[in-house]
């Protein structure tokens, strides 16, 4: 089929979507393959060109996040899902706060033991953005994938280790910047990952905030 279609391309060079077709979705090394982009539509939820789960993050937040997590880190996620199973594999421990019963229910099914969920309904400068005050652990990782995240961008610093950093995910809404303004404020540089999501359709972007001496060595 390959050979059949850059025969075509070379007959008829107006076509320039065949080329398209086969640069992006008949090549193995294109980046539609590669990242799993496609195989996150054909399995029907996010995951690598293996089936392994992704984070409903951007392609290259997920690859930095692949190369910098380690077994010494602690995470606390607002939101969980195939991310907290993701995170599990790499670090030591994650806490996900799950505010939605039917998925939380479902998600608890496929957790392994170095998971723990919780269960919060959500509501607006709350309990919900507080849960993670809960307990004294400091977490060097707090990931804002969940609702409320303008308040838990505030609420979670107090939690937050020396060496912590903070990940918060679509980060270009006009609604996050007044919260991003204020983290930069308190003396958090900022690093922004943009792309697409498995099976996104537009340019998403994932922010990192850290400091000096930071678990990521960023």
């Amino acid at each position: 089929m390959l050979k059949s279609l850059k025969k075509i391309a070379k007959k008829v060079p107006f076509v320039p979507s065949l080329l398209t077709i086969n640069t992006l979705l008949i090549n193995k090394k294109s980046y539609l393959r590669s990242t799993g982009y496609l195989n996150s539509f054909k399995n029907g939820y996010p995951c690598d060109e293996k089936g392994e789960v992704l984070p409903w993050m951007n392609y290259p937040v997920i690859a930095f996040l692949k190369e910098r997590l380690n077994k010494e880190i602690t995470i606390f996620e607002y939101g969980s899902g195939f991310s907290t199973r993701f995170y599990a594999t790499r670090v030591k421990h994650v806490t996900s706060l799950e505010y939605n019963s039917f998925w939380y229910e479902k998600v608890k099914q496929t957790l392994p033991d170095n998971v723990t969920l919780l269960f919060q309904e959500t509501d607006i400068n709350g309990k919900y953005c507080r849960v993670i005050q809960q307990n004294d652990v400091k977490y060097e990782m707090i990931v804002i994938d969940g609702d409320d995240r303008e308040n838990c961008m505030q609420q979670c610093l107090v939690s937050l280790s020396k060496t912590g950093v903070i990940v918060l995910d679509d980060s270009q809404r006009e609604s996050y910047a007044k919260s991003i303004s204020s983290l930069e404020n308190k003396g958090f540089k900022r690093i922004h990952f943009e792309g697409l999501k498995p099976k996104g359709k537009i340019m998403d972007r994932s922010t990192v905030f850290y400091r000096d001496n930071n678990c990521l060595d960023i």
